[in-house]
């Protein structure tokens, strides 16, 4: 990327780099959730009738610190490429350009085949527009 504005070729390009980062991510994120409520239930039981599973506990917890560990791995991985990413669950990444003379983004989620949108900075994923071919 050169500066701080992805042409529509490079952030294609840089897509190609992050799709497992991401999916990594998001799979990292949905385990945390469930280690998260499953240590929210042993905490319950235990003030309920004063027993834990204390290797359960521990094990969880470190689980815990090494889905993060990958979060955070995942997440460099995106910001080292210059894209932003605006949300883990939905998996949605911008890629800053200029688009028409406007300060706006390359904008692509989960799900979608190839970078086919973009939006002015100002609006955000309500604004999106499909690019139109030169």
């Amino acid at each position: 990327m050169p500066g701080d504005s992805f042409t529509l070729d490079e952030a294609r390009a840089a897509l190609g780099q992050l799709r497992e980062p991401l999916r990594q991510l998001q799979a990292a994120q949905r385990r945390l959730r469930e280690v998260r409520d499953e240590l929210h239930v042993l905490g319950r039981q235990h003030l309920n009738d004063g027993v834990v599973a204390e290797r359960r506990v521990r094990a969880l917890r470190t689980e815990q610190l090494r889905l993060a560990e990958e979060a955070q791995t995942a997440v460099r991985a995106v910001r080292a490429t210059g894209a932003e990413l605006k949300s883990i669950e939905d998996g949605l990444l911008d890629f800053p350009a200029e688009i028409e003379g406007t300060p706006a983004y390359w904008c692509w989620r989960t799900g979608e085949d190839d970078i086919e949108w973009w939006h002015p900075r100002s609006t955000g994923f309500a604004g999106r527009r499909r690019i139109t071919p030169a």
